[in-house]
C-alpha cells in the first residue's frame, strides 16, 4: 500500500504493477517506474544479459559489452516494444512515456539491490536523478 506514486496531476498510481508486467518480459530482469510530482511516467529498466544478447546474437546487432548492448538500437526498439506491450494493460494516465536502460549490471553486493535482488525505488531515483531529468525535457 505504501508504494504508490502521485503524478503531478493528482493520480495515484502503483508502480509494483507496472514494474511486474514488465519483468514478465524475457527481456527485462527489474524495473523501477518514476514518476512522483511529474507529468507522465518513466522507468529504468535492468536487462536480461542472456536473453537481450541472444536476441542481439540472432538479430546480427554488434556489441562488445553490456553497455554497448544497452545502447544498440534494436535493444531500444526491443524494451520500448515490451514496454508498449504492458502499456496496452492500463489507463493512459498510468502509461509510460519514456525510458532508460541501466548500463551496468547490479549484483547483490550492489546498494541499490535488496538481498533478495530488487532494485530499492529510493536509492535508484537519487543515484540516476541525471538520466531521470533527462527523460522529463
Amino acid at each position: 500500500m505504501k508504494d504508490i506514486i502521485i503524478t503531478a496531476g493528482g493520480k495515484n498510481v502503483t508502480p509494483s504493477e507496472l514494474e511486474n508486467d514488465l519483468k514478465f518480459s524475457p527481456y527485462i530482469t527489474d524495473a523501477v517506474v518514476i514518476g512522483a510530482k511529474r507529468p507522465y511516467l518513466t522507468v529504468i529498466i535492468m536487462i536480461d544479459q542472456e536473453n537481450v544478447e541472444k536476441f542481439a546474437q540472432d538479430n546480427d546487432v554488434p556489441f562488445s559489452n553490456y553497455a554497448s548492448l544497452t545502447r544498440a538500437e534494436a535493444v531500444q526498439q526491443l524494451i520500448q516494444g515490451e514496454i508498449e506491450r504492458v502499456n496496452k494493460k492500463f489507463a493512459r494516465v498510468e502509461q509510460i512515456k519514456k525510458f532508460f536502460l541501466l548500463e551496468t549490471q547490479l549484483s547483490a553486493e550492489d546498494e541499490e539491490l535488496t538481498p533478495t535482488m530488487k532494485l530499492k525505488r529510493k536509492l535508484v531515483e537519487k543515484k540516476y536523478t541525471p538520466q531521470i531529468e533527462t527523460m522529463y525535457r
